[in-house]
Order: C-alpha cells, then structure tokens, then sequence
C-alpha cells in the first residue's frame, strides 16, 4: 500500500502501488518504507517533494534500492525538456548545523548527478543544501526527523 504522489496543488492525484498514469506519470515506490512523492504548484513552479530517499546514513551515497524512484523522477523532467531545475536538499535538525548544511548540499549533488546520468542534462539543474534549516515537521520525534529529510525539486517556471 505504497502512496506515491499526492498533490495539493491539483498536478496530480494520489496513487496507490501501481502509480499514477496522469500529468506527471507514474512516480511510486514500494520498497520497505516507501518514498512519498508530493506535487505542489508554487510560486516559483512545480515542486516535487520526496520523502523517504534512503542514503547510507550520514553520506550522500544513494542506496541501490533507489534506482526505480530516480529512473521515474527522470522520466517526469524529462516531460519539460529546455527546463531548470531547482534540487533542494534538507536534513532534520539534530545539533550540527554546519555538518547538516553540508550533507544537505551534498545530497542535492548526488540526486543532480543520477538524474543526469539518466539522460537530463547536467547543466538544467541548480544544487542548494539548508542542513536543518527548514523543517517541516518537530525535531522532537523520530517520525518528525524523517519528515525533515528530504529533497524537493522545482520544475522552474
């Protein structure tokens, strides 16, 4: 029972295992915790927010589960050829700042370069890190942590 997109900005709709087959096609993961993939429209485009990505802990080396996810995620930028891209990466606040600001930048580096190793081109995107910085959930619970992490792209409008 693996939600991969939910959308509050109308882009698209919730899914269940199977995906989405609608504007932005098919992102969804089932995998142990499954990644949650969300689509807002913003003010500066469309914000993709996933959740859930696994990284080895404390590195910005992706895990092998999450080749699917990122195949998908490309194949959605791809849809806007000519496109920038915005990677934003976020990390939950647990009292190292300038170590999460880094590991943050970082991670929004190594999503850029697997994308592009899947046919987006390296120079669409732009790589910012805020560590701890933006929170969405408290930092108070493992489950608000996890919130925390994440990594958002904007499709630049």
């Amino acid at each position: 029972n693996a939600e991969g997109i939910s959308s509050s900005g109308g882009v698209a709709s919730a899914a269940g295992a199977s995906g989405v087959d609608g504007a932005y096609g098919g992102l969804s993961y089932g995998e142990q915790e499954p990644a949650k993939v969300v689509v807002d429209n913003t003010d500066s485009g469309i914000r993709l927010t996933v959740h859930n990505l696994h990284f080895k802990p404390d590195s910005s080396q992706l895990l092998s589960t999450e080749e699917p996810l990122l195949g998908r995620i490309a194949s959605v930028l791809k849809e806007v050829p000519e496109s920038q891209f915005l990677i934003e990466g976020h990390t939950a606040s647990i009292g190292n700042p300038s170590g999460e600001m880094q590991l943050s930048v970082e991670r929004a580096h190594a999503i850029a370069e697997e994308l592009a190793k899947r046919g987006i081109p390296a120079g669409s995107f732009i790589c910012r890190g805020y560590g701890g910085t933006k929170p969405v959930a408290e930092n108070t619970t493992k489950n608000g942590m996890a919130k925390n992490r994440r990594v958002e792209i904007t499709i630049l409008e």
